[in-house]
């Protein structure tokens, strides 16, 4: 299939690395039909041409796809579109330590609070004291999407204020930039739970729903702890995808 009259669309300028941003602009060719079910993408020395980028680039581009189930690669084929994108779904890579990062700045925060760290919050579930923190409550997104509701704990002696979050790719992002405190080590944990009837108000999903409860404690070097969330995803806004390679040793 000839490809060399699709629309060449450059990357953004924005925090998400090159791979990300043509990763998108494919998404979006597919969401909106320029790309149909069971077409070829462009290959990968097609996409280096069109995009100006590398092909390590274009091979991470294209493997954020094939893990969200959207295009498969076969070879000496190319690269078949399989699904369309669902509206409602945030994917997250985690491939290693930067992937992990990358979903607070991919998934933007809209700030709804942030002060005092209330005696009876987060402070108190993970037994720190109020007066040393301040917390952050807000809504993660993926454009005009609402893919999860956060709350933040930011240790008081390096918190940015509400502009410098806003204006940084993270919160991390941004104690990093203000103070120089940054994330050497980052502690996640993902479990299952239901909604509650105010979660489940404050997302716009049904009560008992099920959702993934995802929290993490970021720590710096010397191992202190200076920055911990919580994030709720509703079921269907939110999915952590993973790909694993076999090692291969050498025999004679």
């Amino acid at each position: 299939m000839n490809t060399s009259n699709r629309p060449a669309n450059r990357p953004v300028a924005g925090q998400a690395p090159r791979y990300r941003q043509v990763a998108q602009i494919l998404r979006a060719a597919i969401g909106n039909g320029t790309y149909k079910v069971g077409e070829l993408l462009p290959g990968e020395i097609e996409l280096c041409a069109l995009h100006d980028i590398s092909r390590h680039t274009a091979r991470d581009a294209l493997r954020l796809l094939t893990q969200e189930g959207l295009v498969v690669r076969r070879r000496r084929a190319g690269t078949v579109v399989t699904a369309r994108p669902g509206p409602a779904m945030f994917v997250q890579p985690l491939g290693g330590f930067q992937d992990l990062l990358q979903y607070a700045g991919e998934a933007r925060l809209k700030i709804i609070y942030y002060g005092v760290a209330p005696a009876d919050g987060l402070a108190a579930t993970l037994n720190l004291a109020p007066e040393d923190w301040r917390e952050l409550r807000g809504y993660r997104g993926s454009g005009a999407q609402t893919v999860g509701l956060a709350r933040m704990l930011i240790r008081k002696d390096c918190a940015p204020t509400a502009t410098e979050i806003d204006n940084a790719s993270s919160v991390a992002g941004a104690i990093e930039a203000r103070f120089g405190v940054v994330a050497d080590r980052v502690d996640q944990r993902i479990s299952a739970m239901t909604l509650t009837p105010l979660l489940a108000q404050l997302l716009g999903a049904p009560p008992g729903d099920a959702a993934l409860h995802t929290q993490r404690q970021y720590r710096d070097a010397p191992g202190r702890l200076f920055l911990a969330t919580e994030t709720v995803h509703p079921a269907g806004r939110f999915a952590y995808v993973t790909s694993y390679t076999r090692e291969r040793t050498d025999v004679g």
